[in-house]
């Protein structure tokens, strides 16, 4: 069941556990600096992202299937911590930091009054909702695919040339493929993205048995003064006025727990514009299809009944 209407969530003793869900550029880590400057709060970014980076590198670069399990395991975490670090994809001081299983029990473990993830429903797959913490509510984030794609497209393909992880042909940039060249989502056809939220999305409703909120980015950027109140009352959060402008620094997103001391400041081209926001803005016009790479119509196309489910249940303007 898909809430359209109050999205009350608050509990009854004034504290809260919510995930929110997205795909790549859904304004999700503004979102989460926004939310940052509530008092007692403490937010977990994307933890599950990394451990779906860790296994993926671990399994096509190392040749090595990293478990969900830490416990028991240590030593082959450490060898991919290591091999990460050395990759220039984190400094990874405590490598059960990308154990599925040890990331779901420090969740259910945290004490802090509300408690706030921001992770993608690529991240985990079907074997791994297991490891999803009990006791949380969940908030997805969507946006239109054309945007996505496009906004990913330029994201990915940077960064990865900047981590020296592109080589050959898919590191010229009009032979890049987001079909052959992302690695991370578990459909590899061009749905990836949006089938992996869509299928949490339809967990939480028919295997968990919880209603799920869904708020649509572009909602928020072209009306945050309605929309934010809209998404604190889902997540249980409180809301104040002075939550639509924040100090434009970096400084907060020192308070968030990482999986790696340096992630935020590493992948810039992901992170950097978010991280020195100060407010939500107008989200500009759509781009074009004649402006934009084959394969990001191609993606775009493919993962549009996904996206079209869901924005018909999301929470509106």
């Amino acid at each position: 069941m898909a809430a359209s209407g109050n999205t009350g969530a608050s509990s009854t003793d004034g504290t809260s556990r919510t995930i929110i869900w997205g795909v790549p550029r859904t304004v999700s880590t503004a979102l989460i600096k926004c939310l940052s400057f509530i008092e007692d709060i403490q937010v977990w970014f994307e933890p599950y992202t990394y451990c779906r980076v860790a296994q993926v590198h671990a399994e096509q670069l190392m040749g090595v299937d990293l478990p969900n399990e830490y416990e028991g395991n240590e030593e082959v975490y450490r060898r991919v911590a290591d091999y990460l670090r050395e990759q220039r994809l984190g400094n990874i001081t405590k490598p059960e930091n990308i154990s599925y299983a040890f990331i779901g029990r420090q969740l259910e473990a945290s004490t802090s009054r509300h408690v706030l993830v921001k992770d993608f429903g690529l991240t985990v797959n079907e074997e791994q909702r297991q490891f999803i913490p009990k006791g949380f509510k969940h908030i997805f984030l969507i946006r239109h695919p054309l945007r996505v794609f496009a906004s990913t497209r330029k994201s990915i393909f940077n960064q990865l040339v900047a981590s020296g992880l592109l080589t050959g042909e898919a590191a010229v940039e009009e032979n890049f493929n987001l079909d052959r060249d992302y690695k991370y989502a578990n459909d590899p056809t061009g749905a990836m993205i949006f089938k992996d939220l869509y299928d949490m999305w339809k967990y939480v409703q028919c295997e968990l048995g919880q209603e799920t909120v869904v708020f649509d980015s572009d909602d928020l950027l072209s009306n945050p003064s309605e929309m934010l109140p809209k998404i604190c009352e889902a997540a249980g959060l409180p809301y104040d006025e002075s939550l639509l402008k924040w100090d434009a620094s970096s400084e907060v997103t020192k308070t968030w727990v990482v999986y790696a001391d340096d992630i935020v400041d590493m992948f810039v081209h992901f992170y950097d514009i978010a991280i020195k926001s100060s407010e939500f803005l107008d989200p500009g016009r759509m781009p074009s299809r004649d402006e934009v790479w084959p394969d990001v119509i191609r993606c775009t196309e493919t993962a549009m009944r996904y996206f079209e489910e869901m924005y018909e249940n999301r929470v509106k303007i």
